[in-house]
């Protein structure tokens, strides 16, 4: 089971676990995507931490504007 809080805006909030390749755990707060894709945005300097490569990098304009 996945549990979470819900914030001040209503939005659905979750703690995601990632292992870098050292097995470090970092943790990120994650809000839910009702209209998940199957992609995973991540801060930059989480990013950074874990050592990974950039898929792709954009803009986006959210449904809610």
């Amino acid at each position: 089971m996945i549990t979470g809080t819900v914030n001040a805006d209503f939005e659905a909030i979750i703690t995601l676990s990632i292992c870098n390749s050292d097995g470090k755990v970092h943790t990120q707060d994650a809000i839910i995507d009702t209209g998940f894709n199957g992609w995973l945005s991540l801060p930059p300097d989480l990013i950074a931490q874990l050592n990974l490569r950039g898929k792709r990098r954009g803009r986006a304009i959210l449904g809610d504007g």
